[in-house]
């Protein structure tokens, strides 16, 4: 079992890495910059945004994601007071696909709208962060002694972030079989919200009632 001490520096690590990765989603409209001062000497910034706007709204649709997944990790590690050794791999290798992924986003913001492979190393990188979060969820839930104590609470993050990764799974799916979609897919996403209106009371109380019920 790990320490306070050990389980803050594995959070500022994550958080770090977070940071790290937004900030390396803006470095490549930086260098687009001169590109674009070079080729329209009396240019504006309308005209800027109109020759990129393929990138800026793969900049625009990362930042957004990771700041999604990495609010939702927070929400997770918030009642964890140590660590375990499984936390530790699963953050690692969360963080892991945070920092990837300015990669397939330069990717897709440069390539055709058709490319398989960059659809599915894009919407797949963030499948993969959303799934490596609800393992982290599961094992918060699972060992209430690293400081997840209310269980109920521990069980709406779980339920929540999982449900996120099914719905990354089937934009993955959709995004590379219709490629014509391609990242438009993970606007299914916006579907976990309702949802989360309906089931999460139903949740609460199913779960209420279980704690209620005495165990003969």
């Amino acid at each position: 079992m790990g320490t306070e001490r050990g389980f803050d520096r594995l959070v500022f690590f994550t958080d770090a890495v977070t940071a790290i990765a937004i900030t390396l989603l803006i470095l490549p409209l930086v260098d687009l910059v001169p590109e674009y001062a070079a080729a329209h000497p009396h240019g504006t910034i309308g005209g800027f945004v109109g020759e990129y706007a393929r990138q800026l709204g793969a900049f625009l649709l990362s930042f957004v994601i990771i700041a999604r997944l990495w609010l939702a990790n927070h929400r997770a590690l918030e009642p964890v007071e140590r660590q375990s050794r499984p936390l530790l791999t699963l953050s690692l290798a969360w963080a892991l696909t945070v920092v990837v992924l300015p990669l397939p986003t330069a990717l897709i913001a440069s390539t055709l709208t058709d490319d398989r492979a960059g659809i599915a190393f894009y919407i797949g990188t963030m499948t993969a962060s959303s799934l490596l979060l609800t393992a982290i969820c599961w094992e918060v839930y699972r060992r209430p002694e690293l400081g997840g104590a209310d269980r109920e609470e521990t069980l709406m993050n779980l339920y929540g972030v999982a449900s996120i990764a099914v719905f990354f799974v089937v934009a993955l799916v959709v995004g590379v079989a219709f490629p014509r979609i391609n990242f438009y897919a993970l606007f299914l996403l916006l579907l976990t919200a309702p949802l989360d209106w309906i089931i999460k009371p139903r949740l609460r109380a199913r779960f209420r009632n279980a704690a209620d019920t005495p165990r003969g």
